[in-house]
């Protein structure tokens, strides 16, 4: 709308899309960006480093704007995005063919370009090659611990530009994709890259990625019918949903306990049948559905963020039942830094009795 004030309820955005059904959306810590049904994506909000994608610098986009692929009007014609993913201050997106896009801040790699750009733009103060416009990541690869290369020596997967990603998810400062399944027969493959603190990429260090990476972890075969089909990001977690429903969890999103450094599967629900549908993360919780319209939490949520329920207890050390949504199916949920959503299963008079007997959050109970 162009307006910078605070928007207390739901409201239908208008934009340069017109009444082409919008299909998907993603924000960053001040930005989002939505796509619409014929394959295009618009971005608003902060734009200091780049990460609306609609190749300019100006620091702020007061309305929405056609994201900008690199390679000219051409290169926009021919793009089929399909998925979108926002860090805090970058931005990924997929295309129809699996192709992967980013724009924004390069600090930590989060551009998958294999660089940061650091350099003094005056004394004591740091820029770094930052991206305005989306660009195409090609370059895959894998250490030695992945490959049979020489200790300590990174390769480039070959026929890197033939990699499709299926999904993709975007923690604080770093991304997880997941490829999509192959003609050739080989297991879908994970990549992570960008901020590798608490161990959230999935590689045994705390050490920044610069190039998409394998995660070779998640290969072999205990994956060959069970392979990894959907990613998510917490703030500085994340997860890998297989095809038998089956999460594996790297990095941190409680302030105490160790950090995971590599994928481990979270037994708690993989021990007791449940088949986890969707999973997310926020700052400090991790949510996961399952099948049989389970939904549990665990971490900490000052807010309520976990869904206990008011006067219950704001943390959890291991996944915890949701009970207010027990005769709910969730189909899926997001966490965002202090708050939780789902999506609820309403097709028939079951459904619709579950979700009557759910709190209701009145307009006159929002301030405004």
């Amino acid at each position: 709308s162009g307006s910078c004030a605070t928007v207390p309820l739901p409201t239908r955005l208008v934009g340069p899309w017109e009444d082409t059904p919008l299909v998907g959306a993603a924000t960053g810590k001040s930005h989002s960006v939505v796509i619409d049904a014929d394959g295009r994506a618009y971005a608003v909000g902060s734009n200091k480093c780049g990460q609306c994608g609609v190749n300019t610098s100006i620091d702020d986009i007061t309305k929405f704007r056609k994201c900008v692929m690199a390679g000219g009007a051409k290169a926009n014609e021919d793009v089929d995005i399909v998925q979108v993913a926002c860090g805090e201050q970058f931005t990924v997106v997929l295309t129809s063919l699996g192709h992967l896009y980013t724009a924004g801040l390069a600090e930590y790699g989060q551009l998958g370009n294999g660089e940061t750009g650091e350099h003094f733009v005056a004394a004591n103060k740091l820029a770094f090659a930052n991206a305005t416009k989306f660009e195409r990541r090609t370059v895959f690869v894998q250490d030695s611990e992945d490959s049979n290369a020489k200790k300590g020596e990174t390769t480039n997967i070959p026929n890197g530009g033939q990699i499709a990603i299926a999904s993709v998810s975007c923690g604080k400062n770093h991304t997880v994709a997941v490829e999509a399944p192959t003609t050739s027969g080989h297991i879908p493959r994970v990549f992570t890259f960008g901020c590798g603190d608490y161990g959230c990429l999935g590689h045994g260090v705390q050490a920044d990625q610069y190039y998409p990476r394998l995660l070779a972890t998640l290969r072999g075969p205990l994956f060959a019918t069970n392979y990894p089909v959907r990613a998510e990001a917490g703030s500085s977690c994340s997860m890998v949903v297989t095809k038998q429903g089956h999460v594996y969890y790297m990095g941190k999103h409680r302030q105490v306990g160790e950090a995971t450094m590599r994928p481990a599967l979270i037994d708690a629900l993989a021990n007791n049948a449940h088949v986890v549908t969707s999973a997310s993360g926020g700052a400090a919780t991790v949510f996961c559905t399952t099948k049989n319209g389970v939904t549990v939490s665990w971490g900490k949520g000052d807010t309520g963020e976990l869904g206990y329920g008011r006067g219950n207890q704001k943390s959890s050390a291991q996944p915890k039942f949701v009970e207010s949504l027990d005769s709910c199916m969730v189909t899926d949920v997001s966490c965002g830094y202090g708050h939780t959503l789902f999506l609820v299963k309403d097709d028939d008079s079951e459904d619709a009795k579950a979700i009557k007997k759910l709190a209701k959050l009145e307009t006159d109970q929002v301030t405004l």
